[in-house]
């Protein structure tokens, strides 16, 4: 109990600068203070590593509390809301309004070799205290590079400068009704604290029903967040 209690001290006195070096750099000096034998050493340095991977697993999937994750100073937390794979002509937006259906922007138009309907939408909220930025997104492995929408900064791809085309992402954050949805400005890939979006991919490959794809971001910061969609469903959770 006297060894457990210790352990709980360390990791409570280290959610103000959240880092595994600092956590074990504080474990190695309680260690040499209370001159433990190297066995019991071993065991303490795996209980603090097992807690904090637990943590991050939790807050990654999901099943922490984002009140409760935005209160940990210094952690990213992104959240997964959902998504719409069911491979048609229109995306349900995370605040569910459906894609412009006028704009068409699903469809084969241009000869990709793709059939109608291979883009996806992720739901995604950033719950943390400050913005993340987004460095990497992959989909089965496969690298997808931001595309901004500018000079209208509107999912209106047949109309504007810059199109999305096979293997690039944009960031929705608010649908309209009966007019294209609105993404983020910039050239940056990032979300406010708080705020609410759906991830756009357009697929270098067709969808292949009864495979599940793996979806992964990347932060600038070092943050890893894994998601697992699978292929003619859309799921919504708050």
């Amino acid at each position: 109990m006297f060894i457990l209690n210790k352990i709980l001290f360390i990791y409570h006195s280290c959610l103000g600068n959240y880092t595994l070096i600092n956590l074990f750099k504080k474990t190695k000096r309680m260690i040499a203070n209370l001159e433990f034998f190297p066995a019991i050493v071993i065991v303490m340095l795996v209980v603090v590593a097992a807690l904090v991977g637990g943590i991050n697993a939790a807050i990654t999937q999901g099943y922490l509390n984002p009140v409760q994750a935005s209160s940990l100073s210094g952690i990213e937390t992104i959240l997964f809301l959902g998504y719409d794979a069911t491979d048609g002509d229109t995306i349900v937006y995370h605040d569910g309004l459906i894609s412009y259906p006028q704009a068409y922007w699903h469809g084969d138009q241009s000869l990709d070799g793709l059939n109608r309907g291979e883009r996806i939408g992720v739901y995604v909220q950033n719950s943390s205290t400050e913005k993340i930025t987004f460095k990497e997104i992959r989909l089965n492995g496969i690298f997808y590079s931001f595309q901004y929408m500018g000079p209208s900064f509107q999912m209106t791809p047949y109309s504007m400068d810059a199109p999305l085309n096979n293997g690039e992402f944009t960031i929705v954050i608010n649908g309209n009704r009966d007019a294209p949805a609105d993404t983020i400005k910039g050239e940056i890939p990032e979300l406010k604290p708080g705020q609410k979006a759906t991830i756009i991919l357009q697929l270098e490959q067709t969808i292949i029903e009864n495979k599940d794809m793996s979806f992964k971001i990347i932060t600038e910061e070092g943050g890893v967040f894994v998601y697992t969609i699978y292929p003619n469903h859309r799921i919504y959770s708050v």
